[in-house]
């Protein structure tokens, strides 16, 4: 398949198809395809450990998640400030630091940006706030030309509070990895503290100063609600003494890993995308082409990069199937490869900017000295 049949490709897919779905194998970086069990640790959660299914009768779980769907977006999300995109980043400064819409928990109705300034006016005084802020499904030209990464990855206006008709965008890309026939194992944690300071050695206080962490200054210690100096009861409290070997639910063995991650060409035919005002079949084609093959660069260029999601689940793709998903018909593969996707996504481009879509050039926004105010009080409070 040519870089330009794939262009028409997902030209014909966002008139007719479903969905385009991506299934990918996967193995850890230390395995080898003809392994039959592989090791993995999945991410663990503060009082329930790693999330699985019901411990089936063998021990094993049907599956065990390795990547959630949040992360997974946030993991493409990364990928929406590179050039090939073609949208200018809209950012916020604040402390000594840029932060770009797609680095943003809740992209273009994040209180960064809401209490960030341009020329003095508040974000959502501003003529591109205001455009943002109030774009619904009828008129989604504005996140279209300066957040896509919205109308992809969905975001809720929570600060519009019980209003009726507050923005809510559903996520239309999404995805996670599992892994199957899981048998959770388990690890032991020790510290063998090499000058062999003992536990009860320590007898000083927690120091008012965090850097400094502990004293045997009671002048300079941390105070109770009594004004009494906070002594310190074990050496571990400071980062000294041995930490005995304790037991902990701590990765698993699986039969098989895969990447499942679809986007929604159902929910992007919701979507109209109006030019000067007016909507047109030629407009909606022309940014929905853009957005499916956005979301297919978006998926190919991170699976190629490799998945390093933490240490012990460094994962590599063996085998990757792009498919067009059309009801009542067999789906379709699509023969995707790096540049055939990215100069997919150059056309795409070139066609939503020739029917009148201008996709933004880069905007910072400041902090607001409140923002300021917030955030240097915070990390004074850190110290």
């Amino acid at each position: 398949m040519t870089s330009a049949s794939l262009y028409d490709e997902l030209t014909s897919a966002v008139h007719n198809a479903s969905a385009i779905t991506l299934r990918a194998s996967l193995i850890p970086a230390n395995a080898l395809p003809s392994d039959s069990k592989f090791f993995v640790l999945p991410p663990t959660y503060a009082e329930v450990g790693h999330l699985a299914s019901r411990v089936r009768e063998d021990g094993t779980n049907q599956y065990i998640l390795i990547e959630s769907p949040q992360s997974w977006a946030n993991r493409l999300e990364e990928l929406l400030d590179r050039s090939e995109v073609g949208v200018g980043a809209l950012s916020v400064s604040a402390a000594g630091r840029n932060l770009t819409v797609n680095e943003l928990p809740h992209r273009v109705f994040d209180a960064l940006l809401r209490d960030s300034e341009l020329n003095g006016q508040p974000f959502r005084a501003t003529e591109l706030g205001k455009s943002l802020t109030e774009a619904r499904a009828e008129n989604a030209t504005a996140l279209l030309e300066n957040a896509p990464g919205t109308l992809l990855f969905g975001a809720w206006d929570s600060f519009a509070g019980a209003k009726m008709g507050a923005a809510k965008w559903p996520a239309a890309l999404s995805g996670q990895i599992m892994g199957f026939d899981a048998l959770q194992t388990q690890k032991a944690g020790i510290r063998i503290d090499p000058m062999n300071i003992a536990k009860a050695a320590v007898t000083g206080f927690k120091a008012e100063n965090r850097a400094e962490v502990w004293t045997i200054d009671a002048s300079h210690a941390m105070k109770d609600t009594k004004g009494e100096p906070v002594p310190l009861k074990a050496a571990s409290e400071v980062g000294h003494g041995h930490i005995p070997a304790t037991l902990s639910t701590k990765g698993a063995w699986v039969s098989s890993i895969e990447l499942r991650s679809s986007l929604s060409l159902t929910r992007l035919r919701r979507y109209h995308f109006p030019v000067k005002g007016k909507i047109s079949a030629v407009t909606d084609s022309g940014a929905r082409t853009y957005l499916a093959a956005l979301g297919l660069w978006l998926m190919h260029t991170r699976l190629m990069a490799g998945l390093d999601l933490r240490a012990g689940a460094e994962l590599d793709a063996t085998k990757a199937d792009f498919l067009v998903r059309t009801p009542l018909r067999d789906d379709m593969t699509l023969s995707v490869s790096a540049d055939s996707v990215r100069q997919a996504l150059q056309q795409a481009l070139e066609v939503a900017r020739a029917v009148g879509f201008e996709f933004a050039a880069p905007t910072e926004f400041t902090a607001s000295a409140r923002l300021e105010q917030l955030i240097h009080t915070s990390e004074t409070l850190s110290q």
